[in-house]
């Protein structure tokens, strides 16, 4: 499962990330929720939470901003669920 998030900060800057199974992990172990319940239960912060996750794993080993004081200067925040269809590869 991948979930593409669009943020517009204040600035008038524009970034996608997309979280992908290893920001859905560190959710379930920080919520307590499992993936199944992803579309029920994910609110604001939960998507900060995984864009962040996600910029940190795009930019590893370059400072960014801390989710609690950096990413608070968003004005919109979208998402977009998207689902990876299963290669139809067959093993060799």
């Amino acid at each position: 499962m991948k979930l593409q998030i669009n943020i517009e900060y204040n600035s008038g800057e524009q970034a996608i990330y997309v979280a992908q199974p290893p920001e859905f992990a560190k959710w379930e172990k920080q919520t307590g929720n499992i993936i199944s319940q992803a579309s029920e239960k994910i609110g604001m912060w939960d998507l900060m939470f995984l864009a962040y996750n996600a910029h940190k794993r795009e930019f590893v080993g370059k400072p960014i901003n801390h989710l609690k004081h950096g990413w608070k200067q968003l004005q919109t925040f979208k998402s977009v669920m998207q689902t990876q269809k299963p290669s139809s590869r067959k093993p060799k």
